[in-house]
């Protein structure tokens, strides 16, 4: 029948197996010491005790053939009672609880009993070092002083045995994280290497559609160029031969023959107007000068002086605030406003002389308006609008008018090709800025340029 153990003695036998030395092999170290306690105390036998639920187990049994006994019939439960004190029986023959004790009656005839209680550090007694001789002793003063000493050496042995087996258990485990930590690294980086070998031949293939991409906008460009350029000279032949039949032999013709031959000029002159915007179309991309300082002002100064007759003719005010100086293509940006300012005075108010104001603020890259994508990103931005007062369009036409060939409008209502403004996109697309326009019909027109600072 197991028998039935108080809390405190349960907590101590659970603090004995935290030191993982039961049924352990035999130890030098502990063997000196009983060997020691055997000559200290004169004793034939001397033993480290140590109690379980079940039995007194010997981790050293000097002059004891045995390893273990019973729980019941042992010596050293008694000493457990009270830790602190050294258990002496002098002759257990006359001691009431030991008399019948068949370890007295019989072999090892334990006759004499000394045993210092093994305190660990949370006050649990473990067991005993004790000397046991076989006939009535008394031990002096010196002797149990010596035997309390190796008393506490084995507590030492104990508690650096529980030390080490502790550190071995953390090195276990820390070779066991390590182990998972190098396979998860080592999972990871053939997954990484895995992935690196799909992005490189992405990449490979990328470049490759890149430099075919690249080769096919250069020819597309290149045959724009040269079709266009090919294209004037048939054309101007034939507005030369149309002024010529009209200068020589228009005072012959019918009325319905003239007719025609204006419609022919007319055409001509449009289809060279188109031709012309083809080619600085295609020119933005052909032909690109090196950046240099250009000072807005002086640029827009000019093309107003370009303009300058359209803008008498229409009575046109033009307001001019201060514009930055920025890094770019003259040529390009002067084509750029020659464009907007264009538009500005060609789409007025029947009703009403153009009213043009260009102003110029600056903006921090990270507020730049939703909707205004640049190629790069600048810590800032010079923002510069040209704001009319003419027939504005509907606002969701914003994108589509910078299209190349998007027109809002009829040809008999306002002149163009349709290009002028899909140029001012690729202009500030080359510079790696953005622009966008903001209308309501009848309302007049805005147009933000967002240039890099």
């Amino acid at each position: 029948m197991q028998p039935t153990f108080s809390p405190e003695e349960i907590n101590r036998i659970n603090a004995l197996k935290a030191y993982h030395i039961l049924d352990s092999l035999p130890d030098s170290d502990y063997d000196a010491i009983t060997d020691l306690a055997s000559q200290i105390c004169q004793t034939p036998i001397s033993l480290i005790s140590l109690i379980d639920d079940k039995r007194q187990w010997f981790k050293s049994n000097h002059g004891l053939d045995v390893r273990e006994t019973p729980r019941e019939l042992a010596f050293c439960t008694h000493a457990l009672q009270n830790p602190l004190e050294t258990f002496i029986v002098t002759d257990s023959r006359k001691d009431d609880r030991f008399a019948g004790n068949p370890l007295v009656t019989g072999e090892p005839h334990v006759i004499f009993y000394a045993g210092v209680p093994l305190v660990e550090s949370n006050g649990f007694a473990l067991g005993s070092l004790c000397v046991i001789d076989h006939e009535p002793k008394v031990l002096d003063e010196h002797q149990l002083s010596a035997l309390k000493i190796l008393a506490k050496q084995v507590v030492n042995l104990l508690e650096l045995r529980k030390a080490n087996h502790e550190l071995r258990r953390n090195e276990e485990r820390f070779q066991l994280m390590v182990s998972k930590l190098e396979e998860q690294v080592y999972e990871r980086t053939r997954e990484l290497e895995e992935v690196n070998k799909e992005l490189a031949a992405s990449n490979k293939e990328l470049l490759k559609s890149n430099e075919r991409l690249l080769q096919s906008n250069n020819s597309l460009q290149e045959f724009a160029y040269v079709a266009s350029h090919d294209l004037k000279e048939p054309l101007r032949k034939i507005q030369s031969f149309s002024s010529m039949l009209s200068d020589q032999y228009g005072s012959v013709l019918e009325p319905s023959g003239l007719d025609i031959l204006n419609r022919m000029k007319m055409a001509g002159e449009r289809m060279s107007t188109l031709i012309t915007d083809l080619l600085n179309l295609s020119r933005l991309s052909t032909q690109r000068e090196v950046d240099i300082p250009v000072s807005l002002t002086a640029l827009v100064n000019l093309v107003v002086t370009d303009l300058d007759g359209v803008i008498s003719e229409l009575g046109a005010q033009i307001e001019l605030d201060p514009l930055p100086v920025v890094l770019g293509d003259s040529r390009q940006l002067r084509q750029l406003f020659q464009n907007l300012l264009s538009n500005a005075l060609k789409f007025h108010k029947p009703s009403a002389s153009p009213q043009i104001q260009i102003k110029a603020h600056w903006i921090a890259g990270e507020n730049l308006p939703d909707g205004v994508q640049t190629r790069g990103k600048a810590i800032a931005y010079h923002c510069i609008d040209v704001i009319d007062n003419g027939i504005g369009f509907d606002v969701q036409y914003a994108e589509r008018i910078f299209q190349v060939f998007q027109r809002l409008h009829g040809r008999k209502e306002y002149a163009g090709t349709g290009i002028g403004l899909a140029i001012c996109d690729k202009v500030i697309k080359n510079h790696g800025g953005a622009i966008v326009a903001t209308s309501q019909v009848g309302q007049g027109a805005t147009f933000s340029v967002f240039l890099p600072v």
